[in-house]
Formats: structure tokens, C-alpha cells, sequence
């Protein structure tokens, strides 16, 4: 058994999968495999930020000569002090401009405009390179594609980009005393809920999978496996990896030669949760307990994923609370439980048992409680994976 600091350096040996070049368009939730610069200045132009009047000068009056639309070309035209062109938002703004007037402040007569307010010089105007400048950088290696940074690239005019490819993924759902939602409930059979809940927290974080389910047999799970590292870079197989005479998930890995990476951690929940790599497909096994199950995937199976994908920040982000009431445990496990975060206020949850998932209606962060220690009070610092 090893401790959940030697897990998380296991699986930061991971290796982002190679990179790739697809449209932006289509690259949402990946992430950048390569640095992106700027291939312009960006506004490319003066450009007004608002609608109203470019003009030349300081006066209280102007002369209208004109009018500039969005799209327009104005580098030909040059206002003289004391004249005024009617501008339009996001338009071009002639360099002989000393500011644009919001129209609000102006009235406007036959062929000529009255400021009826103060302003100042290079009000409203967006500055060429205002935003970035020609080969400046855009994005970092490791960004990830969000609307906003795809959006972004795609205003600079970024067509294609270099990302690391998506992991193909297999979720496998193990158990004879599953059945799905929909068929009676007949004594000794479960609801098999492990499958879509793992879907779902893959969805969530912009991944996609594909679910399959085996019965307690050694040659089906063997076979199914064999073909599903063949297919997937990542595997998440929810439960079977205990030490049960059912429980066929690490027999049938180690017949396939898969090395082991880790097998049982110092944790509660979650104990025997299992790591390993065959050629180049990782493979987790989870427990089978739901609640245990989806604590291992947000604590572990994220950073795995954000190992493959390339990714420079967790998609589970760690970060300090202070306790709202006194925690003890004893020593020898670290403590994953349950909790809920109010602005910087952590309490912990009821219903921390490995089979329950009816305290996620509350929960909004898992509490992390070391090992070694066995008592806390109220106010103390607690590390905390804050989820979606």
C-alpha cells in the first residue's frame, strides 16, 4: 500500500498524447500543444469603441464632413482641425483623429455638431495593438481551448492550431448484480449507476467515453479488456479490483501483462484503488462503491487526464479553507470527505459512507485530512478540491 503523495507521483509520469492539428473552430476543451503568437496587431486600426463623432481639435463646434461605418476604409480620410466625421462602433478611426465624441453629449445641426459636455482627448478610441501586438504572445502551450480563448484567437485571425489529441476512453462497469435503469428491481440486483455517473464527470470536464459493462467472469473481463486497450488510451474500469473471488478486473490485467503502477492507497474511501499501463494505455480501476468511485475520479482520474491532455491547471482546483467546527479521525489514512464551501467556510458532510451518494446534492468541494494527523479545530487551514 503507498501513500496518496507516491500515487499523485505516479500519475504525473503520464505523458500528454502527441499533438495534432485540427481547425480552431473545432478544437473547444482541447489544449494548446505549442505557443501562439499574434500574426497581427490587434485592433489592426484606431478603432472606436463607441458611436459618435471622430473629431480634430478641442472646440465646443465642429464641421460634419462625413460618415465612417464599421468596415469602412478611412485611412484616406484626414479631418482637419475643427472638422468631425459621424463614426459608428468598431469602425475605423482616421489617424488625424484626436478623440471620437459619444453621441449622447453631441447635437447634431444640418453640417455641423455642438459638444454639450466636457471630454477628453483620445476618448473612445481602441488603440492599434491596444489588445496585442504584432507576434506577441496569444497563448501559452498547455492553455486550455475555452469560448473565450477560442473566440479570442479566432479575432486574430487563427485558422488551425496544434493541440494534443482527445484520449479515447472506456468506461467499463463490472458486477452480476447489475442491471439497468428501466428493468424491475428484482431481489439481490442493484441499479447500475457507476457507468453514467463516471460519463457524466467526463462530460463535464469536456471529454467523451464509451460505456461497456461485463459480468463476474474471468475469460469475458480478459477478453473485453484485451480488445479495449487495443481501442483507448485511458480505461476506467468501477469495481471488481478487490481481492473478492468475483472481482476478476486485476486477474485479467495482470494475464494481459499490464504493469501495475499502483494497487491500494492509504486513503479512505477508496482504498483499493488501482493504477496501471498497458503499452500505452493507462488503465484505473476504481472501486465499486459509488460514492468511493467518483471521490477517486475528481482526485485522481482528473490529473490523470490533465497529464494526457497536456493541461498546465487541474481540472479540480485545490485550494485553502478554514473548518467551521472541530474534525477528528485516526491516524494512519488520509481523509477524503464530502464538504461543503460557503465563500471561505468548510463543513463536512453526513453520509460519508462509500455506498451513498445522496450527500453530493450538498457537496461542492472534497476535504483532504492528512494521514499523520488526527485532530482539528475550528478555523484551521484545510486543503480542499474545489468541484465544478
Amino acid at each position: 500500500m503507498i501513500s496518496v503523495e507516491q500515487a499523485f507521483k505516479q500519475i504525473d509520469t503520464i505523458q500528454a498524447l502527441k499533438p495534432i492539428e485540427i481547425p480552431l473552430v473545432e478544437a473547444l476543451n482541447y489544449t494548446l500543444a505549442e505557443d501562439v503568437l499574434s500574426p497581427i496587431n490587434m485592433p489592426p486600426f484606431n478603432q472606436s469603441a463607441m458611436d459618435g463623432y471622430a473629431v480634430n481639435g478641442t472646440c465646443k463646434t465642429f464641421e460634419l464632413i462625413g460618415e465612417i461605418q464599421a468596415g469602412m476604409d478611412a485611412s484616406s480620410i484626414e479631418l482637419k482641425e475643427g472638422e468631425a466625421v459621424r463614426i459608428f462602433t468598431g469602425a475605423m478611426v482616421p489617424t488625424s483623429a484626436t478623440t471620437v465624441i459619444r453621441q449622447e453629449i453631441v447635437e447634431k445641426n444640418e453640417d455641423s455638431i455642438s459638444i454639450q459636455s466636457n471630454y477628453g482627448q483620445n476618448d473612445n478610441i481602441r488603440l492599434a495593438g491596444e489588445q496585442i501586438r504584432l507576434y506577441e504572445l496569444a497563448a501559452k502551450k498547455g492553455t486550455r481551448i475555452s469560448a473565450g480563448v477560442l473566440g479570442f484567437l479566432v479575432g486574430i485571425g487563427i485558422e488551425n492550431v496544434s493541440v494534443y489529441r482527445l484520449p479515447k476512453i472506456a468506461v467499463i462497469a463490472t458486477g452480476n448484480e447489475l442491471i439497468p435503469a428501466g428493468e424491475k428491481l428484482t431481489p439481490g440486483k442493484i441499479y447500475e449507476s457507476n457507468s453514467h455517473m463516471i460519463k457524466a464527470a467526463l462530460q463535464s470536464f469536456g471529454f467523451e467515453c464509451k460505456i461497456h459493462r461485463v459480468v463476474d467472469d474471468f475469460e469475458a473481463t480478459k477478453s473485453l479488456f484485451a480488445e479495449l486497450i487495443n481501442e483507448n488510451d485511458l480505461m476506467i474500469a468501477a469495481g471488481g479490483i478487490s481481492v473478492g473471488d468475483y472481482d476478476f478486473v486485476g486477474k485479467a490485467l495482470e494475464k494481459l501483462d499490464t504493469e501495475t503502477l499502483f494497487y491500494k492507497v492509504k486513503q479512505k474511501p477508496g482504498k483499493p484503488l488501482y493504477l496501471g499501463k498497458n503499452g500505452s494505455t493507462y488503465i484505473f480501476g476504481l472501486p465499486g462503491n459509488p460514492g468511493a468511485a467518483l471521490s477517486c475520479f475528481y482526485i485522481y482520474v482528473s490529473v490523470a487526464l490533465a497529464q494526457l491532455t497536456g493541461r498546465k491547471s487541474p481540472f479540480v482546483v485545490p485550494k485553502i479553507a478554514h473548518l467551521v467546527h472541530d474534525y477528528s479521525k485516526p491516524e494512519g489514512l488520509t481523509q477524503f470527505l464530502k464538504a461543503n464551501l460557503t465563500g471561505d467556510n468548510l463543513r463536512i458532510l453526513s453520509h460519508q459512507s462509500s455506498a451513498m451518494l445522496n450527500v453530493y446534492t450538498d457537496t461542492n468541494c472534497i476535504a483532504r485530512f492528512e494521514e499523520k494527523e488526527t485532530n482539528w479545530a475550528k478555523g484551521d487551514e484545510i486543503m480542499i478540491y474545489q468541484l465544478l
